[in-house]
């Protein structure tokens, strides 16, 4: 197979990657990514709300 189609954009990953660590679900992070160090592990900036939001409870103190 091609690693190129037709217009030169490239149809399967390069098998050589630029991993240098896992985030705290098992993902990938890469050399420039901008992360949280959390008690979990590494967290990337775009996934930091999920984080929260999955290890966070939300309570409501204004209605004491």
């Amino acid at each position: 197979m091609n690693v190129f189609d037709s217009l030169g954009a490239r149809q399967q990953p390069e098998t050589e990657t630029n991993q240098i660590a896992v985030d705290w679900k098992g993902d990938p992070l890469y050399k420039g990514d901008t992360v949280y160090t959390t008690e979990l592990g590494l967290v990337h900036e775009d996934q930091i709300i999920d984080y929260v939001n999955e290890n966070y409870r939300k309570i409501n103190i204004g209605g004491i």
